[in-house]
């Protein structure tokens, strides 16, 4: 449905919803996701405690919403548009779409990364983000050794060998001030590491 078909109360109801979750990440980034209460939420989001909670059970919901969201958009963001890439630049087209999706969305995933450590309902969810991130990387590398391109290698330890560098890095990336060409530079870097201790010459 078109945003002018949506009646004045539903675009009300869309625009505090945006508030309470715009409130949430600031809220996240500033105090972690730990620290921050419904009271800190609320507060930033200029709205009452009534309003949230008409809205969301409490944080944890709030993230898990959040979280289910940035799941859903997982495999499009990552997939490459262009079907004619060789393999070494498709894996560098999905390295740098996997560390920008990490930097993108970092206020969300450090709140369910610390979120992780204390509550396990949030174990399904990163697990679901983290094998839609990956997956294409697996896929990649078993069509390759299928084709004899790749060195003989135990490839369900390479593969988690290499979803734990990217997971790593792409960590490392959401906790500083990173530019895009930094982005592309470490892409490249971590592909062409991969690509040669992986990959035939």
């Amino acid at each position: 449905m078109k945003a002018e078909n949506y009646s004045r109360t539903d675009r009300r109801k869309a625009w505090i919803r945006e508030q309470i979750i715009s409130g949430a990440l600031e809220a996240f980034s500033e105090m972690g996701y730990m620290k921050t209460t419904v009271n800190d939420i609320t507060s930033r989001a200029d709205v009452g405690h009534g309003t949230f909670y008409h809205y969301f059970k409490n944080k944890q919901d709030l993230l898990s919403k959040l979280v289910d969201d940035l799941a859903e958009k997982v495999d499009d963001y990552v997939q490459p548009k262009n079907m004619q890439l060789t393999v070494y630049e498709r894996m560098k087209y999905e390295a740098q779409r996997i560390l920008e999706y990490y930097v993108n969305n970092s206020s969300i995933l450090l709140a369910l990364k610390e979120a992780l450590m204390v509550d396990r309902q949030f174990e399904e969810q990163w697990l679901k983000i983290s094998e839609s991130l990956f997956k294409r990387i697996e896929r990649d590398i078993k069509g390759s050794i299928q084709k004899g391109y790749c060195h003989d290698i135990n490839v369900d330890v390479t593969i988690r060998a290499l979803t734990c560098m990217f997971e790593g890095y792409g960590h490392h990336l959401m906790v500083q001030p990173v530019t895009p060409a930094e982005i592309q530079e470490v892409a490249k870097s971590l592909t062409d590491f991969c690509y040669k201790a992986v990959f035939k010459e």
